[in-house]
């Protein structure tokens, strides 16, 4: 259902359908992608602006389910709208949108035969449960003999539950990883041979009181290995995307999975991976097989790893292959800041080469004891070699800067105030106040991080009835602790970010192409071109033995390895030197690190 990205198939139906056709007997899939049509209706800039909100994207929906709740879903929506670009607010027009999207649900529900089903699956992750919810009702009313099930990541732990008692029309819940769980339904629906059902698919009829499924229990229903998932079957998307966009036609990312789950899975913050157990990759060369087989299959080039993170060792194989091929791959993937000097010096440029275009990264914090809170296991200084790598290689990064979160100091947030200073020349990262995601290590030991009570988030007030709202478990909480105290002492920050984001936009429209702080190697010197925040341009030269240093630490270094690889100076010298550029902003020091800030850089 919507509010899925509508220029890419969902990865859920297509590694469904691919599953469950090859391990079954006889038992056939269609997928649908009703938010293809919607997309078509609304047109793709403003459908893409709404699938990027989720609070937006729930609020269109909401009516269609709670029609009481339309006049404050309404108010929550425009909360969100006013802070949009000005075409977006002329386009966007709330009651109209719920008309279009009521229509659109009642045309779609009318134009199938549901009777042909014996099983009607609902795949429910980020923004889409009403949507979801709004359209199993009608499709239950219409047809009271249809068999619905529930699935994905906003369907795990007392979410799915909640869900199943609440709304009657929803016959089962699959909490965790999909694949074995739907084949053992499908297989018990039918009378095949699952004669019982695992403690991870609940539904009323056979667990009325039972006890949620316990991560033991999920784990032993989920695959052993993905080299038993084969390649998804997205060709129920590419047919409708024939029919909804035949007039202005484009072509799809294609999304795939390299592992499940998160090897760190360790942030104080994170709830993404309930659903998982353990960490799980396929090897380089099956991923590589799979990518082949759909861009072959769909004629597509552009990918995006769904994965939470990509598994170092065959992320970097499977990058040398596509390097050394003939296609002119593009792919997106999420990966964690580079934690040592060969990382950022040796891995950013195979990736590159391999068609690695864009990453995101989890910086999240400029402050060491703020990222020790967010057990991020990474320093400050590690997160900025990564933004200076993804520069340097030509690597579009994207990331967010946590603000807000419980128990931070002052401290941190001035900690963070003047290292922003140090990474000005870099692309800007987006803001993101903290939430309290279910289940998360902060949830789950909220008086650590100062949080006095656990919550619902009050824009859910907005969308359910309070009657409904006290009876369902959501993924997103929020709380009560140090609220106030957070908004000040992050005011500074948000502000100064916001600047560097002005800037850098200013630049573009300027069409400025050159880094900010960059340098031209003259072999015996070094020169040095540096861009200020109020547009002031400065010039460094640095000759012999300060080139030297200075081209040394352009990965991280410490005090110790550059006294050993220059003896013949004194260290107090080197330090002299060092802090000299570190208070001029082209090097950024960290205890007893280095790192030089400047790019190599052609004019």
């Amino acid at each position: 259902m919507p509010w899925a990205l509508f220029n890419r198939p969902s990865i859920q139906l297509g590694s469904l359908k691919a599953y469950i056709e090859s391990k079954s007997h006889g038992v056939s899939v269609d997928t649908n992608h009703p938010y293809l049509e919607v997309a078509a209706i609304l047109g793709p800039d403003l459908y893409y602006w709404i699938s990027k909100n989720p609070w937006v994207s729930e609020a269109i929906y909401s009516p269609l389910v709670f029609p009481e709740q339309a006049a404050s879903a309404e108010d929550l929506s425009r909360k969100y709208v006013r802070k949009a670009d000005p075409n977006t607010r002329r386009l966007f027009d709330y009651k109209n949108l719920v008309k279009k999207v009521k229509k659109h649900l009642h045309d779609w529900i009318g134009s199938h035969d549901w009777t042909q089903y014996t099983l009607i699956g609902f795949s429910v992750c980020f923004h889409q449960l009403f949507a979801s919810l709004a359209a199993a009702r009608e499709i239950k009313k219409k047809h009271p003999q249809a068999t619905i099930v529930f699935g994905g990541s906003s369907c795990g732990d007392a979410a799915g539950r909640s869900l199943l008692n609440t709304f009657h029309f929803i016959d089962y819940i699959i909490q965790g990883e999909g694949e074995k769980g739907l084949l053992t339904l499908c297989s018990y629906i039918t009378g095949g041979q699952a004669d019982s059902l695992p403690a991870h698919i609940i539904t009323r009829q056979l667990h009325p009181k039972s006890t949620l499924p316990s991560q033991s229990q999920v784990g032993e229903k989920q695959l052993a290995s993905l080299s038993d998932i084969p390649v998804p079957n997205y060709e129920d998307y590419f047919s409708e995307q024939k029919k909804w966009f035949s007039h202005k036609p484009f072509i799809p990312i294609l999304p795939v999975e390299f592992s499940r789950g998160c090897w760190w899975n360790k942030c104080s913050f994170c709830n993404l991976n309930l659903q998982w157990c353990g960490y799980r990759y396929k090897n380089a060369a099956q991923m590589l097989h799979e990518v082949n087989t759909l861009a072959k299959r769909y004629k597509t080039l552009d990918f995006t790893f769904v994965d939470n993170m990509l598994p170092p060792k065959e992320a970097l194989h499977f990058f040398k292959m596509t390097g050394k091929g003939h296609s002119d791959f593009n792919f997106f993937a999420e990966i964690r800041s580079a934690k040592s000097k060969k990382q950022a010096a040796g891995i950013f440029p195979i990736y590159r080469q391999g068609g690695l275009s864009t990453i995101q990264v989890g910086i999240e914090a400029f402050s060491n004891s703020l990222l020790q809170k967010m057990q991020k296991g990474i320093s400050v200084i590690e997160n900025i070699a990564t933004m200076r790598a993804a520069l340097e290689n030509n690597l579009n990064l994207e990331g967010n800067l946590i603000l807000h979160f419980p128990g931070s100091t002052q401290a941190e947030a001035t900690e963070t105030l003047d290292n922003l200073d140090y990474v000005f020349p870099y692309p800007p990262l987006t803001v993101a106040s903290f939430f309290l995601g279910h289940d998360s290590p902060v949830h789950k030991n909220p008086h650590k991080f100062g949080i006095k009570k656990i919550i619902n988030h009050p824009n859910n007030y907005k969308l359910f009835p309070r009657s409904i709202l006290a009876q369902i478990s959501l993924l997103v909480k929020d709380y009560r602790g140090d609220r106030t105290k957070q908004r000040k002492i992050w005011k500074p920050v948000l502000r100064k970010v916001t600047q560097w984001q002005q800037y850098h936009v200013q630049r573009k429209r300027d069409f400025l192409q050159k880094p900010l702080l960059y340098y031209r190697d003259g072999d015996d010197f070094l020169l040095i071109r540096q861009e200020l925040a109020d547009g002031k341009i400065l010039h460094h030269r640095l000759l012999g033995a300060s080139r030297q240093i200075y081209l040394s630490c352009t990965h991280t270094t410490t005090d110790t390895e550059l006294f050993m690889k220059f003896p013949d100076i004194a260290p107090e010298k080197i330090l002299s030197f060092l802090a000299d550029l570190h208070k001029k902003k082209i090097l950024f020091c960290e205890k007893n690190k280095y790192l030089a800030l400047a790019v190599h850089f052609r004019d």
